[in-house]
């Protein structure tokens, strides 16, 4: 059995960027997790970031590791705003991060997490144990998916999630229906329509909203009446974008309002062309039922309050993600219910801390404390820096005042070495 000060489970934007900082400040950790493995296995090839390029940076201790930088270094042509930021130059970007400031990322899976006393121990998949006196979970949106109640019960040959998707080519001259009128459901019609799918398209909503394509050069005041910020163009985005902890000072139901009404389904400029006049788009449209007939996925639909039935080889959902601790299962029930309020949201300190000591949630399943701007690489500037302030500080404070137990046997760790 392996000890350490903290453990990190999840090894993408947020946990690397966590990771960093923790080895910049010579405190021992390990970091769990396939190396940017939600973003390379389930995403889909050809995807562009939805951020602009000078948002998405992982956040790092010291300069020189933003995505200007890897581009610089690597020769590929930069724009902060306006630049197609593909998926992969994206995942690249995170290895080469990883590689030069995190260091040894085990790519293993979290099967259990419990209290033991006042630690944490965590079972692992390569069959080891760790015991930790800190945890981060700092996973991403995966296992949070939400489908329409129509939908669920299909059989996956039929029916899928979006966030289940890596690989399209398995679609090429299919009928496919996607559900959803977002940045997920519009990205995805693009795909499989330059891939030779027959694609259409049902959302709920009387039409898209399309981001404007940024603005080079624009005026002094022009900046001041509209700021860029990470989450878009605005005082709101602003808001939204740098003050995460004066959003954690809201009352809960104002913060639940801002969530409800910020961000909602949109389309990314850069998709427009690809996707207007070239993918069949149905609107006020609401899946009502869903069955299996002659080897199709029939759906019964309401578009303009008519009646009508799709068919189709697959429909994938592409309606989005709904947070709840709950779903996670190497959680043990005990952590579950200390730290899942609200339907599964966990209420978090302003250190990011659970109800548990020690237990910290950081990336999307954060937002509801502190915002939209988890949900994005963005966050992570706030992040990193405020929970590994907060760890070194507690540890440094109480936890060298014990030692581990003779009997933890202490094997190798990841220090800042």
């Amino acid at each position: 059995m392996s000890v350490t000060d903290t453990a990190i489970i999840g090894a993408g934007p947020y946990g690397s960027s966590l990771a960093a900082h923790l080895r910049a400040a010579g405190m021992a950790h390990q970091i769990l997790g396939e190396p940017m493995g939600a973003w390379r296995n389930y995403m889909p090839p050809g995807m562009l970031l939805r951020s602009e390029a000078f948002a998405s940076s992982l956040h790092a201790p010291r300069s020189g590791f933003t995505v200007e930088d890897y581009c610089r270094q690597k020769g590929i042509p930069y724009q902060p705003m306006g630049m197609a930021f593909p998926l992969e130059t994206f995942v690249d970007y995170g290895l080469w991060f990883q590689g030069s400031l995190v260091g040894d990322i085990q790519a293993v899976d979290v099967l259990n997490l419990r209290r033991v006393g006042g630690q944490f121990q965590l079972a692992l998949s390569d069959g080891r144990s760790l015991i930790a006196r800190k945890v981060v979970i700092a996973l991403g949106l995966k296992g949070y998916a939400q489908t329409p109640p129509a939908l669920q019960g299909l059989p996956q040959r039929y029916a899928s999630h979006s966030e289940q998707h890596g690989d399209l080519t398995w679609a090429r001259g299919k009928d496919i229906v996607i559900v959803g009128g977002g940045q997920s459901a519009l990205g995805l019609s693009a795909l499989l329509h330059e891939l030779g799918a027959r694609v259409r398209v049902l959302m709920r909503e009387a039409e898209i909203v399309w981001h404007e394509r940024p603005e080079a050069g624009r005026s002094i005041l022009s900046k001041i009446r509209h700021p860029d910020a990470g989450l878009g163009r605005g005082w709101r985005s602003l808001f939204l974008s740098e003050c995460p902890h004066l959003f954690h000072m809201l009352d809960q139901a104002r913060r639940r309002l801002v969530m409800d009404k910020s961000y909602g389904a949109s389309g990314a400029w850069w998709l427009h062309d690809r996707v207007v006049d070239k993918v069949e788009i149905w609107s006020r449209t609401e899946v009502r039922s869903a069955s299996i007939d002659n080897d199709r996925v029939v759906l019964r639909v309401m578009s303009d309050n008519e009646e009508a039935l799709v068919d189709a080889d697959h429909v994938i959902a592409a309606t989005g993600f709904k947070t709840d601790m709950r779903q996670h299962a190497f959680l043990s029930k005990d952590i579950v219910d200390a730290i899942s309020v609200h339907g599964g949201l966990p209420e978090l300190t302003s250190n990011y801390e659970t109800r548990i000591g020690g237990l910290y949630v950081i990336g999307p399943a954060s937002a509801h404390s502190f915002g939209p701007v988890m949900r994005f690489v963005y966050g992570t500037k706030h992040a990193a820096p405020s929970v590994a302030r907060h760890i070194a500080g507690s540890l440094k404070a109480g936890a060298r005042e014990s030692r581990w137990s003779p009997g933890d046997s202490p094997m190798s760790e990841q220090t800042s070495e």
